[in-house]
């Protein structure tokens, strides 16, 4: 009869043992994919911060570029600066009105 008690406790003792270490198996794995998730998405955004850098640095001079072949056409410099800019105005109002129909999914 103890052998038998001793026998349970050992099983008993194991199982504990075996459910501490699958545990922590799990909370391992766990972290480990949370850490491969967040590198992904610091990744992603570092790799988006410097190609919307560098787009709004050609967008900067192209529109610098075009307002100066407007100016020298019209013979007026700050003319051709004030005309691309206005450009700029008007599709940002126009984006901001539609901003609804493209950005939020209508609910139907």
């Amino acid at each position: 009869m103890m052998e038998s008690i001793e026998h349970m406790k050992d099983k008993v003792e194991n199982i504990f043992e075996e459910a501490s270490t699958y545990a922590e198996a799990r909370w391992n794995l766990s972290i480990l994919n949370l850490s491969s998730k967040l590198a992904d998405t610091i990744s992603t955004l570092a790799i988006t911060l410097v190609l919307s850098m560098i787009g709004l640095t050609v967008l900067l001079f192209m529109s610098l570029a075009v307002a100066w072949l407007i100016g020298d056409k019209l013979n007026n410099l700050p003319l051709g600066l004030f005309l691309v800019g206005l450009f700029y105005i008007i599709v940002g109002v126009v984006v901001f009105l539609i901003k609804d129909k493209f950005i939020k999914i209508p609910i139907r």
